[in-house]
Formats: C-alpha cells, structure tokens, sequence
C-alpha cells in the first residue's frame, strides 16, 4: 500500500529548483521569533544579534555537507534555541550531526527546509528531493526515534489485512477489549476534558469517538489502512468532525507529522497489542509516536502491560489440538503420519483458548511494559521466570504465554501492575485492566501456545516440582511484524528447549 505522503504535490526539490523565483515566502530566524524572507538576511542578523555565524559553520563541517547535513543542521539548531541554550555555546560537530534524529522538523512547515538551495555551500550540488527525504526518515531513524525494518509486501499485506470489516467487527466484539478501553476512558473523563489526543492505528474511529464523547478537545485518528476512509465517514455519521481528525498514513511518515502540526499531544490512545502481545510490530511505531509527538507530561493508554507464562500439562487437549486425535483414526485408517498436524505443531506458535483446567503451574509474570518509558530496543529481550507443578502435574507438554493490560493514570502507583488483573475487582480499582489469560473472560487475542517436542512431552516430572527457566523474544530477520519466541527451562536438574515463530 502506497503512503498518503507521496501524493504530496510539491517536493524539496521542486522548491529549490524555483528559489530564484520571488516570492513571499518566510521563515523563522533560528533563535528567535523575527521573520525573514531572505536566506542571507538571515544569515548577516543570526551573526549581528545572536553571535553565530552560520556560513563559518558549514564550512567548518567540510566537504561531505549535503542537503540532509543542513536540514540536520537547522532542526539541531532550533532545537538547541528551544532548550534556551545561548547561540554563541552551541557546539556544533559533525558527530552530532551524523545522528538521524535531527532529520525530523523541529518546527512543523519550517519554510527554512524549502531554502536549501540557499544554504547550500556549493550551488550546483544535488538536490534533494521528498521522496529521498522521507526515505531518509523512514530508513536510517535508529535512535530516539527507532527504524521499522519490513518487507515492502509483508508491510502491505499488513495494512490490506486491515482494510475490511470482518477483522474489526471481531475486535468490536470483543467486549473485553472495547469495554476496557471504554470504561476507562468513561470513568477517567477528567483527563480527557479539553485534552489533544492521539489515536495511533484508529481502525473504524471507535476510540477516537469514546474521547471525543468524553470531551477531548481534538482528536487526531491515524491509520495506514484504507479504514481510515470508513472511520471518517462514521466520524461525520456521528456528528463529530469538528472534533475528530483522520489522517491516513504512517504515524511516523513526515507527511503525518506536517499534519499533525508542531503541538504535542497530551494523551496517546491505541490498541496495538497483538498474538502473544508483540506479534504484528505496532508496538513499534506506537513508541515512535511517542517519541515524536507525546508532551513529557502526557498519558499513554494503555499505560502498561505484563507478559505472563505457564505449563500445560494435558494431554488429551494436546492431542486435539495438534490433530492427533483426529487423525489416528480416519474412518479406521490410521493417518499418525499427519501428525502434528493442526494449528498446534512443533513449527509455529499455536493461537488457542486454553482450558484453565490444562495449566498446570502458577502462571509467572516475566517481563512488564511500562509504555511511558520501554524503548523499541527493549521489545527483544530474554526474561526470567519461575513456576511451581501442581501436585497432578506428570509431564510438561506446552507453554502457555498472555498478556495483561492496565490503564493507569499518571497518578495511579505502577505498583498496581503487581495485582493479578483477572481478580482486579477484588484487591484493587475495578475498570482499569484486563486479562488475556485462560482464567478470564476468552478476547480475541486468546493465547499463544509452543508445543514442546516429542521428546520433551515424555520427559516425566513431579508434581510440585520447580520449573524455572528463561523467554526470549526476537524480531525475525527484516520482519519487524514477525516474532520467534525461545523458552529454555530446567526441572529436576534435567533440561529443555522450544523455539517456535510467528510470521
């Protein structure tokens, strides 16, 4: 699916091209608020009043200077105006320059990136032209704000899954999911009254329109998807256009942050959470919004989640869901050599709802989200965890791992992640978490199970026992939407390995 970004009429390089044409164009000087219609005009004033001399500068960052050094150099430089640090103590060095941050526009609609030509120590260098500058954005951004390492179909198929009404009527209906997010968004209004939100992967607008009922001041929808254009039609179906913005497109695109404008946001509304809570990556550029757009002060919702994980020791479920049962007798033929052979193999991780019945050991939490401050980075990680055999508990024959999310204002002690959130409404705040566990209310999400191998399920184990091992999470090689999931444990000195993908 092609970006909203590239139907943008005009480019960088098409206004260069035209610079020597008159116009009324103007920019903001560097350091302060005075206008300007002249590049060097700007120039000889930043040298007069505020002591920077920005042609001494350039020159100074040598021959290798192109048109993404000086949009670096401007966004740096507005950036550092912005910290109130003085123009003549700003250190500028080709090191720091080299950190693609600064590719992103300090100031939104900054007329002084469409004067490169301008700046430009040499005039017959090349331009740089939109396409060049987003690829710039999207491709090379591994610091504050990470890079999404994809397949161009992967990534399409991605959006297109998105596009129909099936796979959101099912979200919808997950009473779980869409009450939890309502509920608490209807019992916190306070924080939504005359706040700017920033629904990241809006869908058909149904979060954006519980903010706006709830009395946000403006919210900005986004999707990649072509739902964008059925959320807007039911945004205005609604009667809340005034309020509500949809804008389709990637979070992270240049495109969107010129539509967002140069205000951040207080809150960051999104359900992003897939399988296994990071299969499908959206995580990841729910964090880059974040980065780019959320005020130091602001919610994120949900505002944490928790990873959980536990045994399954039953065989006779085990044998349905890998078809064993099934096919060992197929109208009295015995077809064991399809075996496994159902969404429970010993390839992929399997998509199931659990019997609590099957579980077999205290479900351990091994790793907790905290989305104010977890960096993209941190979304591969090993993790410990622990858990004790029932007394009925033979053998191990599958992991279970699930998620819990929590909304939590800023107000509200991270120490609630520690409450189990399917027996919230007895030891704490009833309305701000759900569980996606096999004890709970099934969701959509289910849970993601890895089927151990042959050898392992016949490794016999006593009830009571400890199991303790590790989890591990990676992103797939240039999948960033995949996920391959590695569980190592030991039980009675003797140990064992599963490793099993989602893509």
């Amino acid at each position: 699916m092609s970006d909203t970004a590239s139907d943008t009429a005009s480019s960088v390089g098409d206004i260069i091209e035209d610079a020597s044409e008159a116009d009324t164009t103007t920019f903001k000087c560097l350091f302060c608020e005075e206008q300007w219609g002249s590049v060097l005009a700007m120039f000889a004033h930043c040298q007069k009043s505020h002591s920077f001399d920005i042609e001494e500068t350039i020159k100074q960052l040598g021959q290798a200077v192109d048109e993404l050094i000086i949009i670096k150099l401007v966004n740096y430089l507005r950036l550092e105006s912005q910290k109130s640090v003085e123009p003549k103590d700003i250190k500028v060095l080709a090191e720091t320059l080299a950190d693609d941050k600064y590719l992103h526009p300090t100031l939104s609609d900054d007329a002084l990136l469409f004067e490169l030509g301008d700046i430009m120590p040499d005039p017959d260098s090349k331009a740089v032209d939109y396409d060049e500058y987003e690829a710039a954005l999207q491709q090379n951004i591994v610091t504050d704000v990470e890079k999404l390492t994809l397949d161009n179909d992967r990534d399409t198929d991605y959006f297109e899954s998105y596009k129909g009404n099936a796979i959101h009527r099912e979200m919808i209906e997950d009473r779980v999911r869409t009450e939890g997010y309502r509920d608490f968004i209807e019992k916190n209004a306070k924080l939504f009254e005359g706040k700017i939100v920033l629904d990241v992967g809006c869908g058909t607008g149904i979060l954006s329109l519980f903010c706006a009922r709830a009395g946000a001041k403006r919210v900005l929808a986004v999707d990649n998807s072509d739902i964008a254009r059925r959320a807007r039609e039911n945004i205005i179906q609604n009667g809340y256009q005034d309020k509500i913005e949809v804008i389709q497109g990637r979070v992270e695109d240049f495109h969107t942050q010129r539509m967002i404008g140069e205000q951040k946001v207080d809150i960051i509304i999104s359900e992003w959470m897939g399988y296994g809570l990071l299969f499908e990556g959206m995580l990841d550029s729910v964090l880059r919004a974040r980065d780019l757009y959320l005020k130091d002060d602001g919610l994120m919702v949900p505002s944490h989640c928790t990873m959980r994980i536990a045994p399954i020791s039953d065989r006779a479920w085990v044998e349905d869901a890998s078809g064993k049962k099934f096919w060992r007798d197929v109208y009295g033929f015995d077809f064991s050599s399809m075996v496994p052979g159902g969404a429970l193999n010993e390839r992929e991780i399997g998509v199931f709802d659990v019997p609590s019945k099957s579980i077999s050991g205290e479900p351990s939490t091994f790793y907790e989200l905290d989305l104010k401050k977890i960096q993209i980075r941190e979304l591969d990680f090993t993790a410990p965890f622990s858990t004790g055999l029932d007394s009925r508990s033979s053998c191990i024959e599958a992991f279970a791992i699930w998620f819990d999310t929590f909304f939590l204002p800023n107000a509200k002690s991270a120490e609630a992640t520690s409450v189990d959130v399917s027996k919230w409404g007895e030891f704490g705040e009833a309305g701000l978490g759900f569980s996606t566990g096999p004890y709970s209310t099934p969701t959509h999400w289910h849970q993601a199970v890895l089927l151990l191998s042959e050898d392992d399920r016949k490794m016999e184990t006593k009830g009571g026992g400890m199991v303790k091992g590790t989890v591990t999470y990676r992103k797939p090689k240039k999948d960033d939407r995949g996920i391959e999931v590695t569980i190592e444990w030991e039980v009675e000195g003797r140990q064992g390995r599963v490793e099993r993908t989602m893509a």
